[in-house]
C-alpha cells in the first residue's frame, strides 16, 4: 500500500514537470517567431548610391549674415513729451507717414511772438526806407532795421522748421522693425526713436580674404544656401566688393538677393561663387545624402546589411554635388534616400527604385 502511494507521488511530480517542460518549449518557439517578426518588420528599405570622382570648377565658399539693403535710424530733431504713438513695431509703412506727435505748444507760442516781430520790423524797415530818402535817418541806422528784419524772418523759419519735426515721420517705405519710445516718452534731439527697414530688397553680407578678392567681380552670380531652408538654393549677384581690408586682411562683400524667395533679414546662410577654375578630380556626394545640414553634415553607409552614421568633413558646393574632404571613400556604399527612418547600425533593404 505504501508503495503504490509513493508510486503515484512520482507519477505526479513526472506529469507536472513534463508540463512544464511542453510550455517552456512552446514559449521558446513563440519567442522566436516574435523576433524574426521583429527583425523582418524592422528592415528599412533605402536607396543607395556612391560617391564620384570627378572634375568641379573651383568655389569660394563663405558665410555671411542676410539683411535688408535699405534700414534707416529715425533719430528725433525734437524735444518734449510724445502725444501720441501713430505705428506699433511691425507696421508697414510708406515715405511720409506719421509715426507719433510732439508737444508743440511751447513752439507755437514762440512762432506767433516771431510773426509778430517779424511783421513789425518789416514795417519798420518800410518806414525808415522812406525817412532815409528824406534824410530823416542815417544808411547805417536803415542797414540796422534792415538787420533786424532778418533776424526775425530766420527766427520764424527755425520755428517752422522745429514745428515740423514735432511730427516724427518715416523716412522711407518699409516696415517697423523697432520702436523706442512710448506715449509719454521724453524724446531730445539725437534720440534714437525708430528703425525702418525694407525686406522686399535683401543682401547679404560676407568678409572675404585677400586671395579670394582677386578671384571675384562685381555682377558676378552667387548661389545661396541655409539650414532654414535645407536642400534649398538661392540665388544671387555681387553687387560691391570692399576696397580696402582691415588689420586682418580681409575684405566686405555684399551680395544682392530676391526677397521673394521667402529669405528674411537677420538669417545666416553660405555663400558660394563660382570662379570656372578647376582644381582637379574631386570626391563628391549628392546634396541630398548629406543628413543634418551643411553645418554638421554626416551620411549613412551601408556595410553587410547595416546603416552606419558616420561623420563627414565637407568642402566645396557647386549645385547639388558636395565635395567630401574626409570621412568618405570611393566606392563606398550610401544612403540616397530613406535616412528619415534610420538609425546607426539598424538592418536595411537596398531598393534603388
Amino acid at each position: 500500500m505504501k508503495l503504490k502511494r509513493i508510486f503515484s507521488i512520482l507519477a505526479s511530480f513526472v506529469l507536472i514537470a513534463l508540463v512544464i517542460w511542453v510550455l517552456i518549449r512552446n514559449k521558446k518557439e513563440i519567442n522566436q517567431q516574435a523576433q524574426l517578426s521583429l527583425q523582418e518588420n524592422s528592415v528599412i528599405p533605402v536607396n543607395t548610391t556612391q560617391p564620384q570622382l570627378m572634375a568641379i570648377n573651383s568655389a569660394i565658399q563663405v558665410t555671411g549674415r542676410i539683411v535688408a539693403e535699405n534700414s534707416v535710424v529715425i533719430i528725433s530733431k525734437s524735444q518734449g513729451i510724445v502725444l501720441s504713438k501713430h505705428k506699433e513695431t511691425g507696421d508697414k509703412v510708406s515715405k511720409g507717414t506719421a509715426i507719433a506727435k510732439v508737444e508743440d505748444h511751447l513752439i507755437r507760442e514762440n512762432l506767433r511772438v516771431a510773426e509778430s516781430n517779424y511783421i513789425k520790423a518789416k514795417k519798420d524797415v518800410g518806414r525808415y526806407e522812406s525817412l532815409q530818402q528824406a534824410g530823416a535817418v542815417t544808411k547805417t541806422e536803415l542797414e540796422a532795421m534792415q538787420l533786424t528784419l532778418n533776424n526775425a524772418e530766420r527766427a520764424v523759419f527755425d520755428l517752422k522748421d522745429q514745428l515740423q519735426n514735432t511730427t516724427i515721420i518715416a523716412s522711407i517705405s518699409g516696415v517697423l522693425e523697432k520702436v523706442y519710445f512710448e506715449e509719454g516718452t521724453l524724446l531730445s534731439p539725437g534720440m534714437q526713436v525708430a528703425e525702418i527697414i525694407n525686406p522686399e530688397k535683401l543682401k547679404m553680407e560676407v568678409t572675404i580674404t585677400e586671395k579670394e578678392i582677386v578671384r571675384l567681380k562685381k555682377g558676378q552670380s552667387v548661389t545661396i544656401s541655409t539650414d532654414v531652408f535645407d536642400n534649398k538654393l538661392f540665388n544671387g549677384t555681387v553687387d560691391v566688393i570692399g576696397s580696402q581690408g582691415n588689420d586682418a586682411l580681409s575684405y566686405k562683400l555684399e551680395i544682392v538677393l530676391d526677397a521673394s524667395t521667402g529669405l528674411k533679414p537677420g538669417m545666416f546662410a553660405v555663400a558660394n561663387f563660382k570662379t570656372g577654375e578647376s582644381d582637379g578630380q574631386k570626391l563628391v556626394i549628392n546634396r541630398q545624402c548629406i543628413v543634418g545640414g551643411l553645418k554638421n553634415p554626416s551620411i549613412y553607409v551601408v556595410k553587410d546589411g547595416k546603416a552606419y552614421s558616420r561623420n563627414i568633413v565637407t568642402g566645396e558646393v557647386v549645385g547639388n554635388q558636395v565635395e567630401v574632404i574626409e570621412g568618405l571613400s570611393e566606392g563606398e556604399i550610401i544612403v540616397l534616400e530613406g535616412q528619415i527612418n534610420l538609425a546607426d547600425a539598424c538592418q536595411v533593404n537596398i531598393i534603388n527604385l
